[in-house]
């Protein structure tokens, strides 16, 4: 024992570095046994441990040598260092700092991914390791291995720590063993490397529309906190350069997409897509929307975006405890077929100020809520009634407090008033100045019933019933911002359905309806919502296929059964007395062990305030299944039942190892559109893991 604690502490001396005497460089070496010769010379055998400022080495045996001032080690070696890489060795002879010296028969491995096996391995300083005759893959590298499914062989491997780069000379790129091609000089940046300038992985898209072409992407790093991609697009009918732009600011983003090309379609096309956000002093936040296109079938043909209409906004908004500001000035423009041609009677430009602001001083121990808001719409046409523009300003103020009594039940009882002013241009039908006054009042009764069951289940039933009056005085006026109206369990009990402040439910109204939840002991939660609504002294006044015709409205009928993240099931349903269903969807999530599936369906009556003027019935699918560990598959599906055939189409299939990620697509795409054709797309992209 004393002679292991001898030895110990003369090579823990001897394997320091010379340094000043305030340096705490020092080295630690653990073995079964340790000698010391009168030379100097220390050995050390049995599961050998050498420490050296977070780099480790195990070896079977290491021999120091004062004269030679080095470590002759023999293996099995293995070093790990302060990063993660690990030198794996037969023999080695090293300095005392582990950080030179030249190991045989080694490999390198940078992260867990990628290995080099090499003859020899030289460590050049904490900065360089050159190695010789490498076999590089990040696939399995053993002697008693098959061959790898890619390798790449160089006669010489620089690892440039510093950098975190791997320059190859002589590389030869195989797969499963036999030659793909040859470069001389090779550069690619170490499993370690989050970001740096260079290539990403290649892409092949065939289309029915642009041909075979390839996307080879280029990331150029442009600080910490910036960075850019240019992907040059090049195929039998299209030449087209990709472009994306990213900022991180101190108190914002900027994010920029687009592309520009030159194509057989239609020539010269684009489209560029921005968005930016800052934050302001007095915690206001300003955003940015840019979306500008060449022409209405480029974004489809080239499947960039989905959007059929595109916005530009500029918004400033503030959102406190006590009061909510917005500023937002909005131009549209349609890329639909049917509205293209009269986009002239569309609005093109919105203007909206909105503050509220709660008022604790007429609370009176409820909550009151005072709101100014203006607004102004434009379109571009000056044809009389199509070319209508209006602007608004009003205010209002609503008060609200709810109250327990008796055997658990809630009353509430609300109050508003609103006045607004209206300017309208360009429509003979009103009046140019118009003013309305709507003062309301509301009244709602609540008797929540809870029972526990077993562990930490329960189950709520809710039945709710509230009486809606309000007289609208004044002029009437145009509807701009609430002539799509959806009837939800979200509005079922609100005090107007309307989505905006031109809407009023004029008269005295009542809805009657129940909520239930049950939360089960296993994780099982189901919730369900029914109700109507009722005029009791007129028409509810809503459009065609919104449910809420006449003075009574249809049966809500909404649904949802989930268990955790695994299921998921939702119908919301609007249908009369006989059953004669309006609108009917049900989605439908549900996930298992390496398989996922989405399902969606929807039914809906012809609804002329939305310019649909036929039913609408799609199912839409998706889905992906692990096969095994390597391989995975995915479709998806959207089928338009009145149509009578599929709006889009795809399957995919993707294979990944430790050594490569593969993966094809087919879609099919169904243009609604006089603008752009259908199109078959497929797509195919393989990336070497490890780098």
């Amino acid at each position: 024992m004393i002679l292991r604690l001898l030895g110990l502490l003369a090579v823990c001396a001897l394997l320091c570095a010379p340094a000043p005497a305030t340096a705490r460089n020092l080295a630690s070496l653990v073995a079964d046994q340790i000698a010391v010769t009168d030379d100097g010379t220390v050995t050390a055998s049995g599961n050998v441990e050498v420490f050296f400022e977070g780099t480790r080495l195990t070896a079977s045996e290491v021999l120091y040598t004062r004269d030679g001032d080095q470590l002759i080690i023999n293996g099995p070696i293995r070093v790990t260092e302060p990063d993660g890489s690990v030198f794996i060795a037969e023999q080695a002879e090293l300095s005392p700092s582990l950080s030179e010296g030249i190991l045989t028969s080694a490999r390198l491995v940078l992260n867990d991914r990628l290995q080099l096996a090499a003859d020899s391995i030289a460590r050049v300083g904490p900065r360089y390791t050159r190695l010789d005759r490498v076999l590089a893959s990040s696939c399995q590298v053993c002697e008693t291995s098959e061959t790898p499914l890619w390798e790449i062989r160089a006669t010489g491997v620089i690892h440039d720590q510093e950098r975190q780069q791997l320059f190859f000379e002589n590389a030869q790129l195989r797969v499963a063993g036999l030659p793909v091609f040859y470069l001389p000089r090779l550069r690619l940046p170490d499993p370690t490397l989050k970001r740096a300038t260079g290539f990403l992985i290649p892409q092949l898209r065939t289309s029915s529309n642009l041909g075979t072409g390839l996307k080879l992407p280029y990331f150029v790093v442009l600080g910490d906190h910036a960075d850019a991609t240019l992907t040059p697009y090049i195929s039998t009918s299209t030449t087209t350069l990709e472009f994306s732009y990213r900022h991180e600011i101190p108190k914002g983003k900027i994010q920029v997409l687009g592309a520009g090309t030159y194509d057989d379609i239609d020539g010269r096309r684009g489209y560029i897509f921005a968005n930016a956000a800052y934050r302001l002093p007095q915690d206001f936040i300003a955003r940015t929307q840019l979306e500008f296109v060449s022409d209405p079938g480029y974004l489809f043909v080239y499947d960039y975006s989905s959007k059929d209409r595109l916005t530009n906004q500029f918004s400033l908004t503030r959102v406190r405890n006590n009061d909510r500001f917005l500023a937002a000035a909005t131009e549209f423009r349609s890329l639909r077929d049917s509205e293209i041609e009269i986009s002239d009677t569309l609005p093109d430009r919105f203007l909206e100020v909105i503050y509220q602001r709660d008022i604790p001083e007429l609370s009176f121990g409820g909550r009151a809520v005072a709101t100014v808001q203006a607004a102004a719409l434009n379109r571009p046409s000056s044809e009389d009634i199509l070319g209508r523009d209006s602007s608004r300003i009003g205010m209002a103020l609503d008060w609200r407090r709810d109250w327990q009594f008796g055997p658990g039940l809630i009353a509430a009882a609300e109050t508003g008033l609103s006045i607004d002013a209206y300017s309208v241009g360009q429509d003979s039908t009103y009046a140019t100045t118009l003013t309305r006054v709507v003062p309301r009042a509301a009244a709602e009764l609540r008797w929540p019933l809870r029972r526990d069951g077993p562990g930490d289940g329960y189950e709520i039933l809710e039945p709710v019933l509230r009486l809606d009056v309000a007289s609208a005085g004044g002029n009437d006026v145009p509807l701009e911002d609430s002539r799509v109206v959806e009837f939800d369990e979200g509005n079922l009990f609100s005090a107007s359905r309307y989505p905006g402040v031109d809407g009023v439910e004029d008269g005295a109204r009542i809805a009657l309806g129940v909520t239930w939840r049950r939360r089960g002991e296993s994780g099982w939660v189901s919730d369900l919502a029914l109700g109507r609504l009722a005029h009791l002294n007129g028409d509810l006044g809503f459009a065609e296929g919104s449910g809420l015709v006449g003075d009574r409205s249809e049966w809500l009928l909404a649904a949802r059964v989930g268990l955790d993240r695994t299921f998921w099931i939702a119908n919301r349903s609007l249908f009369s007395e006989d059953l004669d269903f309006t609108l009917s969807e049900t989605r439908l999530i549900w996930r298992g062990k390496g398989w996922s599936l989405n399902n969606s369906y929807i039914f809906a009556q012809p609804e002329p305030a939305e310019g649909r003027e036929d039913d609408l019935t799609e199912w839409s699918f998706r889905g992906n299944m692990r096969l095994n560990e390597s391989w995975e598959a995915s479709a998806n599906w959207r089928y338009d039942f009145e149509a009578g055939r599929a709006a889009r189409t795809g399957v995919g299939l993707g294979y990944r190892t430790e050594c490569v990620d593969l993966s094809l697509s087919l879609s099919r795409r169904y243009a609604t559109s006089t603008s752009v054709d259908p199109t078959t797309d497929f797509g195919f992209r393989v990336s070497l893991t490890g780098f």
